[in-house]
Protein backbone atom coordinates (compact mmCIF):
# COMPACT_ATOMS: atom_id res chain seq x y z
CA UNK A 1 0.00 0.00 0.00
CA UNK A 2 1.26 3.56 -0.76
CA UNK A 3 2.56 5.59 1.62
CA UNK A 4 0.63 8.72 2.14
CA UNK A 5 1.36 12.00 4.38
CA UNK A 6 -0.89 14.53 5.72
CA UNK A 7 0.27 18.12 6.29
CA UNK A 8 -0.60 19.02 9.67
CA UNK A 9 -0.93 22.88 8.56
CA UNK A 10 -2.86 22.84 5.23
CA UNK A 11 -4.37 19.78 5.73
CA UNK A 12 -2.58 18.24 1.89
CA UNK A 13 -2.86 14.64 1.60
CA UNK A 14 -0.22 13.38 -0.66
CA UNK A 15 2.41 10.86 -1.62
CA UNK A 16 5.21 10.25 0.75
CA UNK A 17 8.00 12.94 -0.77
CA UNK A 18 11.39 11.19 -1.26
CA UNK A 19 14.13 13.16 1.00
CA UNK A 20 11.27 15.70 2.21
CA UNK A 21 10.34 16.29 5.18
CA UNK A 22 7.55 19.25 5.02
CA UNK A 23 4.74 19.69 2.82
CA UNK A 24 5.44 20.37 -1.11
CA UNK A 25 2.66 22.66 -0.78
CA UNK A 26 2.80 25.20 2.22
CA UNK A 27 6.45 23.88 3.92
CA UNK A 28 4.25 23.03 6.85
CA UNK A 29 4.89 19.19 8.84
CA UNK A 30 3.81 16.09 7.50
CA UNK A 31 2.64 12.69 9.76
CA UNK A 32 1.71 9.43 7.82
CA UNK A 33 -1.67 8.95 7.65
CA UNK A 34 -3.00 5.53 6.29
CA UNK A 35 -6.13 5.19 3.92
CA UNK A 36 -8.96 3.43 4.98
CA UNK A 37 -9.04 -0.02 2.93
CA UNK A 38 -12.05 -0.55 3.45
CA UNK A 39 -15.35 1.28 4.12
CA UNK A 40 -16.75 -0.86 7.44
CA UNK A 41 -13.84 1.61 9.72
CA UNK A 42 -15.54 4.46 9.42
CA UNK A 43 -18.08 6.22 6.01
CA UNK A 44 -17.46 5.66 2.86
CA UNK A 45 -17.80 9.29 2.18
CA UNK A 46 -13.79 10.72 1.60
CA UNK A 47 -13.53 14.29 3.31
CA UNK A 48 -11.05 16.43 3.48
CA UNK A 49 -10.50 19.83 5.41
CA UNK A 50 -7.77 22.46 4.49
CA UNK A 51 -6.93 25.96 5.30
CA UNK A 52 -5.50 28.88 2.79
CA UNK A 53 -3.20 30.22 5.26
CA UNK A 54 -1.14 28.91 7.61
CA UNK A 55 0.22 31.77 9.76
CA UNK A 56 -0.80 34.89 11.26
CA UNK A 57 0.29 37.50 13.28
CA UNK A 58 0.56 37.74 16.52
CA UNK A 59 -1.86 39.86 19.07
CA UNK A 60 -4.53 40.37 15.99
CA UNK A 61 -7.55 39.26 15.10
CA UNK A 62 -7.70 37.29 11.93
CA UNK A 63 -9.77 35.63 9.27
CA UNK A 64 -9.00 32.44 7.90
CA UNK A 65 -10.66 30.15 5.39
CA UNK A 66 -11.37 26.85 5.61
CA UNK A 67 -12.46 24.22 2.45
CA UNK A 68 -13.96 21.36 3.44
CA UNK A 69 -14.20 18.60 0.91
CA UNK A 70 -16.44 15.69 0.68
CA UNK A 71 -16.73 13.02 -2.07
CA UNK A 72 -19.67 10.40 -2.41
CA UNK A 73 -18.96 7.24 -3.81
CA UNK A 74 -20.43 5.99 -7.10
CA UNK A 75 -22.58 3.18 -5.42
CA UNK A 76 -23.70 3.16 -1.71
CA UNK A 77 -22.06 0.11 0.08
CA UNK A 78 -24.73 -2.98 -0.10
CA UNK A 79 -25.24 -2.60 3.73
CA UNK A 80 -26.34 0.48 3.54
CA UNK A 81 -28.54 0.42 1.12
CA UNK A 82 -32.63 0.93 1.91
CA UNK A 83 -34.60 -2.07 2.57
CA UNK A 84 -36.63 -1.66 -0.66
CA UNK A 85 -36.78 -3.26 -4.09
CA UNK A 86 -34.48 -0.24 -5.78
CA UNK A 87 -31.63 0.14 -2.63
CA UNK A 88 -33.25 3.93 -1.97
CA UNK A 89 -35.46 4.95 0.10
CA UNK A 90 -39.44 5.80 -1.18
CA UNK A 91 -39.16 9.49 -2.95
CA UNK A 92 -42.33 11.50 -2.90
CA UNK A 93 -42.38 14.08 -6.26
CA UNK A 94 -44.09 17.01 -5.70
CA UNK A 95 -44.72 19.25 -8.80
CA UNK A 96 -45.31 23.03 -9.06
CA UNK A 97 -46.17 24.11 -12.26
CA UNK A 98 -46.21 27.57 -14.04
CA UNK A 99 -49.07 27.36 -16.55
CA UNK A 100 -49.41 30.97 -17.71
CA UNK A 101 -49.80 32.03 -21.18
CA UNK A 102 -46.23 32.62 -21.25
CA UNK A 103 -45.75 28.79 -21.50
CA UNK A 104 -47.42 28.29 -24.60
CA UNK A 105 -46.06 26.33 -27.14
CA UNK A 106 -42.43 24.26 -26.83
CA UNK A 107 -42.10 25.28 -23.59
CA UNK A 108 -45.54 23.21 -22.26
CA UNK A 109 -44.79 20.52 -25.06
CA UNK A 110 -41.48 19.83 -23.85
CA UNK A 111 -42.88 20.44 -20.43
CA UNK A 112 -45.34 17.24 -20.80
CA UNK A 113 -42.63 15.33 -22.07
CA UNK A 114 -40.82 15.67 -19.01
CA UNK A 115 -43.47 15.07 -16.86
CA UNK A 116 -43.71 11.32 -18.59
CA UNK A 117 -40.54 10.46 -18.61
CA UNK A 118 -40.02 11.66 -14.74
CA UNK A 119 -42.64 9.33 -13.68
CA UNK A 120 -40.60 6.44 -15.10
CA UNK A 121 -38.16 6.89 -12.21
CA UNK A 122 -40.62 6.47 -9.86
CA UNK A 123 -41.20 3.19 -8.43
CA UNK A 124 -44.44 1.07 -6.56
CA UNK A 125 -44.46 2.98 -3.22
CA UNK A 126 -42.98 6.12 -4.22
CA UNK A 127 -45.57 9.14 -4.00
CA UNK A 128 -46.88 11.73 -6.77
CA UNK A 129 -48.81 14.98 -6.81
CA UNK A 130 -49.09 17.97 -8.63
CA UNK A 131 -50.17 21.45 -8.32
CA UNK A 132 -50.12 24.69 -11.06
CA UNK A 133 -50.77 28.16 -10.87
CA UNK A 134 -51.90 30.65 -13.75
CA UNK A 135 -54.50 33.14 -12.60
CA UNK A 136 -54.58 30.97 -9.57
CA UNK A 137 -53.11 28.17 -7.76
CA UNK A 138 -54.88 24.49 -8.31
CA UNK A 139 -54.31 21.02 -7.49
CA UNK A 140 -54.61 19.00 -10.12
CA UNK A 141 -53.06 15.64 -8.66
CA UNK A 142 -53.57 15.13 -5.08
CA UNK A 143 -50.95 13.36 -3.29
CA UNK A 144 -51.22 9.77 -4.14
CA UNK A 145 -48.95 6.41 -4.29
CA UNK A 146 -47.62 5.84 -7.40
CA UNK A 147 -48.31 2.89 -9.35
CA UNK A 148 -49.80 1.65 -12.76
CA UNK A 149 -53.40 3.51 -12.02
CA UNK A 150 -52.21 6.55 -10.15
CA UNK A 151 -49.49 6.74 -13.24
CA UNK A 152 -52.38 6.39 -15.62
CA UNK A 153 -54.24 9.08 -13.86
CA UNK A 154 -50.85 11.38 -13.63
CA UNK A 155 -50.72 11.08 -17.44
CA UNK A 156 -54.02 11.99 -18.45
CA UNK A 157 -53.68 15.03 -16.23
CA UNK A 158 -50.50 15.92 -18.26
CA UNK A 159 -51.64 15.69 -21.19
CA UNK A 160 -54.52 18.32 -20.91
CA UNK A 161 -52.11 20.75 -19.24
CA UNK A 162 -53.65 24.43 -21.09
CA UNK A 163 -51.40 27.27 -20.68
CA UNK A 164 -52.82 30.63 -20.17
CA UNK A 165 -53.42 33.97 -17.88
CA UNK A 166 -50.54 35.60 -15.52
CA UNK A 167 -48.54 33.86 -12.68
CA UNK A 168 -49.54 33.58 -9.33
CA UNK A 169 -46.32 32.03 -8.50
CA UNK A 170 -46.46 32.95 -4.55
CA UNK A 171 -49.52 31.38 -4.28
CA UNK A 172 -48.86 28.01 -6.25
CA UNK A 173 -45.82 27.89 -4.46
CA UNK A 174 -47.97 28.31 -0.92
CA UNK A 175 -50.19 25.73 -2.27
CA UNK A 176 -48.12 22.95 -4.12
CA UNK A 177 -45.70 23.11 -0.37
CA UNK A 178 -49.41 22.50 1.18
CA UNK A 179 -49.39 19.34 -0.73
CA UNK A 180 -45.95 18.10 0.30
CA UNK A 181 -46.92 18.11 3.81
CA UNK A 182 -49.53 15.00 3.30
CA UNK A 183 -46.66 13.19 1.44
CA UNK A 184 -44.14 12.51 3.89
CA UNK A 185 -41.43 9.46 2.29
CA UNK A 186 -37.49 9.33 3.60
CA UNK A 187 -36.61 11.68 -0.10
CA UNK A 188 -39.06 14.85 -0.58
CA UNK A 189 -38.79 16.58 -3.51
CA UNK A 190 -41.12 19.76 -4.58
CA UNK A 191 -39.98 21.06 -7.79
CA UNK A 192 -41.01 24.33 -8.93
CA UNK A 193 -41.09 25.33 -12.74
CA UNK A 194 -41.93 28.80 -13.81
CA UNK A 195 -40.83 30.90 -17.19
CA UNK A 196 -42.01 34.22 -15.66
CA UNK A 197 -42.47 36.63 -13.12
CA UNK A 198 -44.51 36.57 -10.35
CA UNK A 199 -46.92 39.25 -11.02
CA UNK A 200 -50.11 38.07 -9.18
CA UNK A 201 -50.31 38.00 -5.59
CA UNK A 202 -47.56 38.18 -3.29
CA UNK A 203 -44.27 39.22 -5.43
CA UNK A 204 -41.79 39.78 -2.52
CA UNK A 205 -38.88 37.71 -2.88
CA UNK A 206 -38.20 37.42 0.62
CA UNK A 207 -41.37 36.34 1.39
CA UNK A 208 -41.92 34.14 -1.41
CA UNK A 209 -38.42 32.36 -0.10
CA UNK A 210 -39.94 32.37 3.30
CA UNK A 211 -42.37 29.79 1.91
CA UNK A 212 -39.60 27.19 0.96
CA UNK A 213 -37.54 28.10 4.28
CA UNK A 214 -40.14 26.88 6.12
CA UNK A 215 -40.60 23.57 3.88
CA UNK A 216 -37.26 22.58 4.46
CA UNK A 217 -37.23 23.01 8.00
CA UNK A 218 -39.49 20.27 7.82
CA UNK A 219 -37.41 18.29 6.13
CA UNK A 220 -38.58 19.16 2.58
CA UNK A 221 -36.50 19.67 -0.31
CA UNK A 222 -37.80 22.63 -2.72
CA UNK A 223 -35.72 22.87 -5.94
CA UNK A 224 -36.71 25.13 -9.08
CA UNK A 225 -36.04 25.45 -13.02
CA UNK A 226 -36.01 28.81 -14.57
CA UNK A 227 -37.21 28.05 -18.01
CA UNK A 228 -36.25 31.07 -20.76
CA UNK A 229 -35.24 34.61 -20.63
CA UNK A 230 -38.04 36.12 -18.78
CA UNK A 231 -37.79 34.81 -15.13
CA UNK A 232 -36.71 36.06 -12.22
CA UNK A 233 -33.30 34.95 -11.69
CA UNK A 234 -32.83 36.22 -7.99
CA UNK A 235 -36.72 34.72 -6.94
CA UNK A 236 -35.63 31.16 -8.42
CA UNK A 237 -32.51 31.12 -6.61
CA UNK A 238 -33.81 32.41 -3.40
CA UNK A 239 -36.33 29.47 -3.06
CA UNK A 240 -33.90 26.94 -3.75
CA UNK A 241 -31.43 28.49 -1.56
CA UNK A 242 -33.97 28.51 1.51
CA UNK A 243 -35.60 25.11 0.53
CA UNK A 244 -31.83 23.39 0.40
CA UNK A 245 -32.26 22.14 -2.81
CA UNK A 246 -31.06 23.36 -6.55
CA UNK A 247 -31.32 26.07 -9.04
CA UNK A 248 -31.33 25.44 -12.59
CA UNK A 249 -31.37 28.13 -15.81
CA UNK A 250 -32.90 26.06 -18.72
CA UNK A 251 -31.62 28.65 -21.37
CA UNK A 252 -34.05 26.39 -23.93
CA UNK A 253 -37.43 24.59 -24.06
CA UNK A 254 -35.72 21.81 -25.41
CA UNK A 255 -33.59 20.97 -22.61
CA UNK A 256 -36.81 20.69 -19.84
CA UNK A 257 -36.43 17.25 -20.42
CA UNK A 258 -32.98 16.96 -19.35
CA UNK A 259 -33.23 18.89 -16.14
CA UNK A 260 -36.36 17.94 -14.89
CA UNK A 261 -35.49 14.27 -15.34
CA UNK A 262 -32.30 15.00 -14.25
CA UNK A 263 -32.76 16.87 -10.77
CA UNK A 264 -34.96 13.94 -10.08
CA UNK A 265 -32.49 11.41 -10.62
CA UNK A 266 -30.71 13.34 -7.49
CA UNK A 267 -32.83 13.65 -5.68
CA UNK A 268 -34.17 9.42 -5.90
CA UNK A 269 -29.76 8.57 -6.19
CA UNK A 270 -28.38 10.17 -2.63
CA UNK A 271 -25.77 8.96 -1.25
CA UNK A 272 -25.70 10.99 2.57
CA UNK A 273 -28.39 12.40 3.80
CA UNK A 274 -28.93 14.95 6.79
CA UNK A 275 -24.94 15.56 6.17
CA UNK A 276 -23.21 17.75 9.13
CA UNK A 277 -19.97 19.17 9.30
CA UNK A 278 -19.16 18.96 13.42
CA UNK A 279 -15.88 21.73 13.62
CA UNK A 280 -13.64 21.84 17.16
CA UNK A 281 -13.25 25.12 17.49
CA UNK A 282 -10.09 27.32 19.36
CA UNK A 283 -11.16 29.46 22.14
CA UNK A 284 -13.04 32.17 21.41
CA UNK A 285 -13.30 31.63 17.58
CA UNK A 286 -16.36 31.82 15.23
CA UNK A 287 -17.27 30.25 12.11
CA UNK A 288 -19.29 31.38 8.85
CA UNK A 289 -20.21 29.22 5.78
CA UNK A 290 -19.39 31.50 2.88
CA UNK A 291 -23.15 30.08 1.21
CA UNK A 292 -26.27 31.21 2.59
CA UNK A 293 -27.58 27.54 1.43
CA UNK A 294 -24.95 26.04 5.23
CA UNK A 295 -26.39 27.25 8.09
CA UNK A 296 -24.28 26.96 11.66
CA UNK A 297 -24.44 26.33 14.86
CA UNK A 298 -21.79 27.15 17.57
CA UNK A 299 -22.13 25.30 20.92
CA UNK A 300 -19.75 24.09 23.26
CA UNK A 301 -16.95 25.13 21.61
CA UNK A 302 -17.99 23.12 18.67
CA UNK A 303 -19.71 24.46 15.49
CA UNK A 304 -21.88 22.51 13.58
CA UNK A 305 -22.44 23.05 9.63
CA UNK A 306 -25.55 21.46 8.31
CA UNK A 307 -24.66 20.31 4.69
CA UNK A 308 -27.39 18.72 3.60
CA UNK A 309 -28.39 15.41 1.44
CA UNK A 310 -25.65 14.52 -1.03
CA UNK A 311 -25.99 12.31 -4.53
CA UNK A 312 -23.92 9.61 -5.31
CA UNK A 313 -20.53 10.21 -7.55
CA UNK A 314 -20.46 13.91 -6.35
CA UNK A 315 -17.75 16.19 -4.61
CA UNK A 316 -19.09 19.17 -2.98
CA UNK A 317 -16.82 21.96 -1.63
CA UNK A 318 -17.64 23.74 1.48
CA UNK A 319 -16.06 26.89 2.24
CA UNK A 320 -16.23 28.25 5.85
CA UNK A 321 -14.61 32.01 7.01
CA UNK A 322 -12.47 31.22 10.12
CA UNK A 323 -12.63 34.02 12.93
CA UNK A 324 -9.27 33.98 14.99
CA UNK A 325 -9.00 36.45 18.66
CA UNK A 326 -5.34 37.34 19.44
CA UNK A 327 -3.06 34.17 19.46
CA UNK A 328 0.14 34.77 21.32
CA UNK A 329 3.52 34.68 19.67
CA UNK A 330 4.62 30.94 18.88
CA UNK A 331 1.01 29.44 19.66
CA UNK A 332 -0.20 26.93 17.20
CA UNK A 333 -4.44 26.44 17.25
CA UNK A 334 -5.00 23.59 16.13
CA UNK A 335 -8.71 22.85 13.87
CA UNK A 336 -10.16 19.61 14.25
CA UNK A 337 -13.18 17.95 13.36
CA UNK A 338 -15.65 15.22 11.30
CA UNK A 339 -18.71 14.74 9.35
CA UNK A 340 -21.70 12.97 10.54
CA UNK A 341 -24.63 11.73 7.96
CA UNK A 342 -27.16 9.37 7.29
CA UNK A 343 -26.97 5.96 4.88
CA UNK A 344 -29.96 5.07 2.63
CA UNK A 345 -31.05 2.59 5.58
CA UNK A 346 -30.96 5.15 8.20
CA UNK A 347 -27.83 4.42 9.83
CA UNK A 348 -25.81 7.11 11.33
CA UNK A 349 -21.78 7.22 10.09
CA UNK A 350 -19.37 9.31 11.14
CA UNK A 351 -15.91 10.35 8.97
CA UNK A 352 -13.02 12.02 10.93
CA UNK A 353 -11.56 15.30 9.43
CA UNK A 354 -7.52 16.16 9.01
CA UNK A 355 -6.03 18.62 11.38
CA UNK A 356 -5.57 21.95 9.98
CA UNK A 357 -3.08 24.42 12.16
CA UNK A 358 -3.03 27.76 12.54
CA UNK A 359 0.57 29.19 13.89
CA UNK A 360 1.12 32.81 15.38
CA UNK A 361 4.23 34.48 14.82
CA UNK A 362 5.87 37.89 15.50
CA UNK A 363 3.78 40.76 14.18
CA UNK A 364 7.03 42.54 13.25
CA UNK A 365 8.27 39.28 11.58
CA UNK A 366 4.69 38.08 9.85
CA UNK A 367 4.58 38.24 5.63
CA UNK A 368 1.45 37.54 4.11
CA UNK A 369 3.27 35.63 0.85
CA UNK A 370 5.02 33.30 3.45
CA UNK A 371 1.91 31.68 4.80
CA UNK A 372 -0.46 31.48 1.53
CA UNK A 373 -1.93 28.23 0.53
CA UNK A 374 -1.74 29.44 -3.66
CA UNK A 375 -4.45 26.45 -4.56
CA UNK A 376 -6.76 26.88 -1.49
CA UNK A 377 -6.56 30.38 -2.03
CA UNK A 378 -7.90 30.88 -5.57
CA UNK A 379 -10.91 28.37 -4.85
CA UNK A 380 -11.70 29.99 -2.01
CA UNK A 381 -11.80 33.59 -4.31
CA UNK A 382 -13.81 31.66 -6.71
CA UNK A 383 -16.30 30.97 -3.23
CA UNK A 384 -16.12 34.82 -2.58
CA UNK A 385 -16.67 35.69 -6.29
CA UNK A 386 -19.93 33.61 -6.38
CA UNK A 387 -21.06 34.40 -3.50
CA UNK A 388 -20.97 37.97 -3.94
CA UNK A 389 -22.76 37.49 -7.43
CA UNK A 390 -25.66 35.63 -5.79
CA UNK A 391 -25.85 38.61 -2.72
CA UNK A 392 -25.92 41.25 -5.75
CA UNK A 393 -28.47 39.57 -7.73
CA UNK A 394 -30.61 39.19 -4.81
CA UNK A 395 -30.27 43.05 -3.93
CA UNK A 396 -30.53 44.58 -7.28
CA UNK A 397 -34.07 42.58 -7.90
CA UNK A 398 -35.47 43.68 -4.55
CA UNK A 399 -34.49 47.06 -5.27
CA UNK A 400 -33.29 47.46 -1.50
CA UNK A 401 -30.67 50.75 -1.22
CA UNK A 402 -29.51 49.46 1.81
CA UNK A 403 -29.32 45.56 0.99
CA UNK A 404 -27.02 46.89 -1.72
CA UNK A 405 -24.94 49.61 0.09
CA UNK A 406 -24.55 46.09 2.27
CA UNK A 407 -23.26 44.00 -0.48
CA UNK A 408 -21.03 46.76 -1.85
CA UNK A 409 -19.06 47.34 1.45
CA UNK A 410 -18.63 43.13 0.89
CA UNK A 411 -17.02 43.90 -2.18
CA UNK A 412 -13.86 45.72 -0.04
CA UNK A 413 -13.37 42.25 1.77
CA UNK A 414 -12.79 40.46 -1.72
CA UNK A 415 -11.08 42.66 -3.04
CA UNK A 416 -8.75 42.36 -0.03
CA UNK A 417 -8.43 38.41 -0.39
CA UNK A 418 -7.61 38.73 -4.33
CA UNK A 419 -4.41 40.33 -2.91
CA UNK A 420 -3.22 37.16 -1.75
CA UNK A 421 -3.14 35.78 -5.60
CA UNK A 422 -0.49 36.10 -7.51
CA UNK A 423 -0.83 39.25 -9.75
CA UNK A 424 -2.40 37.86 -13.00
CA UNK A 425 -4.69 35.93 -11.13
CA UNK A 426 -5.56 39.04 -9.43
CA UNK A 427 -6.18 40.75 -12.72
CA UNK A 428 -8.01 37.80 -14.28
CA UNK A 429 -10.54 37.41 -11.10
CA UNK A 430 -10.65 41.18 -10.80
CA UNK A 431 -12.24 41.47 -14.65
CA UNK A 432 -14.14 38.28 -14.08
CA UNK A 433 -16.14 39.78 -10.91
CA UNK A 434 -16.37 42.98 -13.24
CA UNK A 435 -17.76 41.79 -16.03
CA UNK A 436 -20.49 39.59 -13.34
CA UNK A 437 -21.53 42.59 -11.14
CA UNK A 438 -21.98 44.59 -14.90
CA UNK A 439 -24.05 42.07 -16.32
CA UNK A 440 -26.21 42.36 -12.82
CA UNK A 441 -26.58 45.83 -12.48
CA UNK A 442 -27.49 46.17 -15.81
CA UNK A 443 -30.10 43.49 -15.94
CA UNK A 444 -28.44 41.98 -19.13
CA UNK A 445 -29.72 39.00 -20.55
CA UNK A 446 -26.42 37.46 -19.82
CA UNK A 447 -27.43 38.13 -15.97
CA UNK A 448 -29.52 34.17 -15.56
CA UNK A 449 -25.96 32.72 -16.84
CA UNK A 450 -24.19 34.77 -14.42
CA UNK A 451 -26.40 33.82 -11.33
CA UNK A 452 -26.60 30.03 -12.60
CA UNK A 453 -22.73 29.92 -12.63
CA UNK A 454 -22.28 31.09 -9.64
CA UNK A 455 -25.22 28.94 -8.01
CA UNK A 456 -23.38 25.94 -9.40
CA UNK A 457 -20.09 26.77 -7.89
CA UNK A 458 -21.69 27.56 -4.27
CA UNK A 459 -24.00 24.25 -4.66
CA UNK A 460 -20.94 22.23 -5.57
CA UNK A 461 -23.69 20.82 -8.45
CA UNK A 462 -23.39 18.32 -11.24
CA UNK A 463 -23.30 19.69 -14.70
CA UNK A 464 -26.58 17.44 -15.86
CA UNK A 465 -26.29 18.31 -20.13
CA UNK A 466 -23.20 16.84 -19.62
CA UNK A 467 -25.10 13.34 -18.08
CA UNK A 468 -27.25 13.56 -21.80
Amino acid sequence: MKSLMRCLFCGLLQDEPKGVKVCQRCGGELAFEEPSSHYKQGSYLSAQMELDQINAPAGQTVDRHLLVSIRTPEKVPEEYLAKTDTGRPLLSFNVILDVSGSMHGNKIENTKQALRMAARLLREGDSIAMTVFSQEAQIILNPAPFNKKSRNVFESIVDELRPGGGTALYNGLDLGLQQAQQMRSKNNLSLLLSDGQANIGQTDLEIIGFLAKKAAEDNLIVSTLGVGMDYNEALMTEIATQGKGRFYHVQSPDDIVTFMVGELGEAANLAARDVKIHIQLPNGAELIPLSAAHHCEIANGEAIVSVGDIPVDLEVEIPLRLTLFSGKENDRLSIEGEITHLTPSDSKLNKALNRVTVRFIKREQFRVELGVVNPVAARIAKQMHAKQVLNFSRAYSRGDKKEIKCVEAEDVRFSEYLGLLDEDLQKQYKREFDEDLHSIRSFSPNSKNTVYNAYQTQRSMRNLKDKK
